[in-house]
């Protein structure tokens, strides 16, 4: 957290200390910043903002599973599905559907429905383990 903030040397410096995301002085004390979070509940946890573009600081943070850090990211993609605003990964996982294939549709221009809709071509693998379309 402090080295991705203050240095400019460290190689997530431009996605945080270089955005302008700091660290609250008061966490310069350990004991402080161990009184505002609490222990880490396990190995599995590591610090999270709750908003991606804000500072370090009590009320900010929390401890959060990598899976949990993954719902939280600035280039996760919304859509607006059944009168919600959801994250498109959700809507893929509850369909079953090809993530990435949608994600390359919607980069195309297609409209959510479509790309979320159209069935995949099915294809057949090869002797030699290449793919082929199967024509329908």
């Amino acid at each position: 957290m402090w080295k991705r903030c203050t240095k400019d040397g460290h190689k997530n410096f431009n996605n945080y200390g270089g955005r302008g995301i700091k660290v609250c002085d008061d966490w310069k004390n350990f004991y402080v910043f161990l009184f505002d979070m609490g222990p880490r509940p396990s190995l599995d946890y590591s610090i999270e903002r709750i908003d991606v573009n804000g500072d370090y600081e009590p009320g900010n943070c929390k401890w959060a599973t990598k899976a949990e850090q993954d719902r939280n990211k600035r280039n996760n993609v919304y859509v607006e599905y059944e009168g919600e605003r959801v994250l498109l990964m959700d809507v893929v996982a509850k369909l079953g559907v090809d993530r990435g294939i949608v994600y390359g549709r919607l980069r195309s221009g297609w409209p959510l429905e479509e790309a979320l809709a159209v069935p995949v071509r099915p294809t057949k693998t090869l002797a030699d383990g290449r793919k082929r379309k199967v024509k329908s």
